[in-house]
């Protein structure tokens, strides 16, 4: 167990401290030069963080990434598609209680600096799209596989063996959810006009990665491979700009429309609390690679 303790405290004392140190350098400078870099190489921080944690501990990660993922196709096909599911569910949920703000065409040029965009009028075919983008683009969900490896792949088995599975995984995703703190008080992820922001952007944040966090923890504790949770945890980065780019404002705001919101984050509020009741079940269906 002590060595369980000291691989967790290294790992957190590295991840968190370069990220805070990050941050205070940026609101020490001001220059913005600073937040742009650490927005670009955030991801590769936890994977950085749990390498120099194996060198100093000798400790191998708990679940180790497995590009087999065609072992478990079904696994694989949820954890690519489920993210457009509920980002569709969530935000259909989110425009229909603010119906002003739905535009019915996906204004999808703007990510590229186009004019393209296409008509999506019925909450149906809104979720066609979402699917069919999460399942063309498994190539760049892996894209988040430094966060994975680092936090999912490594620290959360420790984290499971001092806690126990249900705790570990709510732990892990507030610690997730700190780390991102100081890139969301400079405007990541949400309008810097936003009511009571930064402050409320962080707090909505938070929410965010606990609830997310627990869904990437779960499929990585039953398959023994964080490769799946790099896989939706890109897919729902990716499909999640869906809803924004639908809506007449195009901004990300407290209540959404993209899932980090509180109204749009409501289906997987209520999928992470199923988690959480069978999480510490019979693992029957563990699938080991």
């Amino acid at each position: 167990m002590k060595k369980t303790n000291k691989t967790i405290v290294i790992y957190l004392t590295l991840v968190i401290g370069i990220c805070y140190l990050f941050g205070l350098l940026e609101l020490l400078t001001k220059s913005g030069l600073i937040y742009k870099i650490f927005s670009v190489i955030f991801t590769f921080i936890p994977v950085i963080s749990a390498l120099i944690t194996k060198a100093i501990t000798k400790e191998k990660s708990k679940y180790p990434l497995s590009i087999r993922v065609w072992k478990n196709p079904k696994t694989w096909i949820v954890s690519a598609l489920l993210p457009g599911v509920m980002t569709s569910i969530g935000a259909t949920l989110y425009f229909l209680v603010f119906s002003n703000k739905y535009s019915g065409v996906f204004k999808y040029g703007m990510m590229t600096g186009t004019n393209d965009e296409i008509l999506i009028k019925s909450p149906f075919t809104f979720a066609v799209v979402c699917i069919v983008i999460s399942a063309l683009m498994i190539p760049i969900h892996l894209l988040e596989l430094g966060e994975e490896i680092g936090w999912r792949g490594y620290l959360l088995g420790f984290q499971v063996e001092k806690y126990g599975e249900r705790k570990a995984v709510i732990i892990n995703g507030i610690e997730w959810g700190l780390v991102h703190l100081p890139l969301i008080y400079f405007g990541f992820n949400y309008e810097r006009d936003n009511w009571g922001a930064p402050w409320t952007n962080m707090l909505v944040m938070l929410i965010s990665c606990i609830v997310i966090g627990i869904i990437l923890s779960f499929v990585t504790i039953k398959t023994k491979n964080c490769m799946y949770a790099a896989i939706m945890h890109g897919a729902f980065n990716i499909i999640g700009e869906v809803p924004v780019y639908l809506s007449n404002d195009v901004k990300r705001g407290l209540l959404g429309p993209n899932p980090s919101g509180l109204l749009t984050i409501a289906p997987l509020i209520i999928l992470s609390i199923m988690l959480l009741i069978v999480i510490e079940k019979s693992n029957k269906g563990t699938v080991k690679e």
